[in-house]
């Protein structure tokens, strides 16, 4: 029984190294079937009057059903046609051009200033001296009209770069766009809490006399968001304009 079983793994090892070795260069090329069927391959169709026959079935064929897409399917649909394109280039350029506007105007019988978005930045110092003899808080209309400006022109600019210039594949690029503005929704989000706050206000001590002696236009016992309002210029609406037009279309990509 033993050499039995010793000349069954004798001949078992024997059949694996057969197998092991490499095959013939005859025996691999008939194996992938060049043999078989040759270098050439055989014209599917007989004649040229059987595939114009088969090709004209088709037709028909396919015009007795419905097709399996609809007409106007978003399978089918661009995601970022060149409409678009060439209105998110508008938007980011508003949101560029509104750093250089006026965001912000204090008025009175005597003088006026005007606060410009991205020169607010380095007139600052200025307000503050002002202001912190009133209430300290109302800084807060200051340096968060002067934050977003600043945010608006450098989110113009790179959603500008990251419009035109083109990635690896256009699955990357637009990937790339949404990440980008869809950070728009959190410099909203910034917006709506100031409007809140402005909602309740920020007292003023001699708001009311300033306005009825000085002609100070836009604020009374307190700062609120209709003195904002009033206070502002055209860059804070043509920003936050923009910001929501680019947003939405984020959610959109």
């Amino acid at each position: 029984m033993a050499k039995e079983k010793t000349k069954k793994k004798k001949e078992e090892t024997e059949e694996n190294l057969e197998e092991s070795k490499p095959l013939d260069e005859t025996t691999r090329f008939r194996y992938i079937g060049f043999d078989v069927f040759g270098k050439k391959s055989k014209d599917f169709f007989k004649s040229e009057e059987e595939q114009k026959e088969y090709e004209k079935s088709v037709e028909q064929y396919r015009s007795g059903h419905i097709s399996t897409f609809r007409e106007f399917t978003a399978v089918n649909q661009d995601v970022l046609p060149m409409l678009d394109k060439i209105v998110l280039t508008i938007s980011s350029l508003v949101l560029v051009i509104s750093g250089f506007l006026p965001w912000l105007r204090f008025e009175s019988n005597w003088t006026s200033m005007s606060f410009r978005g991205l020169t607010g930045y380095f007139q600052v110092s200025q307000f503050s001296d002002v202001i912190s003899l009133f209430n300290p808080n109302l800084m807060i209309y200051v340096y968060i009209p002067t934050l977003m400006a600043v945010l608006a022109f450098i989110f113009g600019i790179i959603t500008l770069v990251f419009l035109w210039l083109p990635a690896k594949t256009f699955e990357a690029y637009l990937k790339r766009l949404k990440r980008f503005m869809s950070l728009g929704w959190y410099v909203l989000a910034v917006w709506l809490a100031f409007f809140i706050v402005s909602v309740v206000g920020i007292s003023l001590p001699f708001g009311e006399w300033m306005a009825e002696n000085y002609g100070v236009r836009g604020v009374g016992s307190s700062v609120n968001i209709v003195s904002f309002a009033t206070l502002s210029g055209l860059g804070v609406w043509m920003s936050i304009a923009a910001f929501i037009l680019n947003s939405v279309k984020a959610n959109d990509l």
